[in-house]
């Protein structure tokens, strides 16, 4: 009998039940991990990037190991996320992030924030809108950066040593939580530079309100 892990006090249960372990196995991937769509991609992902692909696949219990996994994180959150939110200029209300980690699907937010907690590199990537985020932690040493490619509702994750590509051909979003200011924030020019980037198609008469709107859809992880 499997020993159970006390839980932490004030903390939610998962909402998921226990799935067949034959139903939690990864799709292949050519190259890089691929969470199954079953699974909550990020968390895993995470996981990976912390212990490696060789201890995922050596776990007898995913459930578990997730519920785990997502205690220990909130707990090192409740220790740390103080010195995070001070040396990183990172906003996030604790107890959000806390019920997104433990939801049945963690959500981008969270997952920066984890990446950031645990000292890790992570880009996620969506080419079909030609946008991309950066959880930089260590951009000196020799770190590994992992990249997180969103392909339709499939995750992918590899390593790159050089983001040059990724910079050149998509735009960067700064702030999650808001992706783009006011439409008064930008002059005309701004706007059609950002237009250029995310390959918009423009109109020749399209005013700046239009430009700004064709931009917010486009601005999706």
């Amino acid at each position: 009998m499997q020993h159970q892990p006390q839980k932490p006090t004030q903390m939610q249960p998962m909402q998921h039940q226990p799935q067949n372990p034959t139903q939690m196995q990864p799709k292949p991937a050519e190259n890089g991990f691929r969470p199954a769509l079953n699974q909550d991609p990020l968390f895993w992902c995470l996981y990976v990037m912390m212990h490696g692909t060789f201890k995922y696949e050596q776990l007898a219990n995913r459930f578990t190991a997730e519920q785990d996994g997502k205690r220990n994180q909130i707990m090192m959150l409740r220790d740390k996320g103080k010195a995070l939110k001070q040396t990183t200029g990172l906003k996030f209300a604790a107890s959000t992030i806390e019920g997104d980690i433990m939801a049945q699907r963690i959500t981008l937010h969270a997952f920066q924030v984890l990446v950031r907690l645990n000292s890790l590199n992570a880009v996620f990537v969506n080419p079909a809108n030609r946008v991309y985020a950066e959880f930089i932690s260590d951009a000196v040493s020799d770190k590994p950066t992992y990249i997180l490619e969103r392909t339709n509702k499939q995750i992918t994750m590899t390593q790159a040593a050089d983001l040059t590509a990724i910079r050149a051909a998509n735009y960067r979003i700064e702030n999650l939580q808001k992706p783009i200011k006011s439409v008064s924030a930008y002059t005309v020019a701004e706007l059609t530079e950002m237009c250029h980037t995310l390959k918009i198609q423009m109109t020749h008469k399209m005013k700046k309100q239009e430009m700004h709107d064709a931009i917010t859809k486009q601005l999706v992880l």
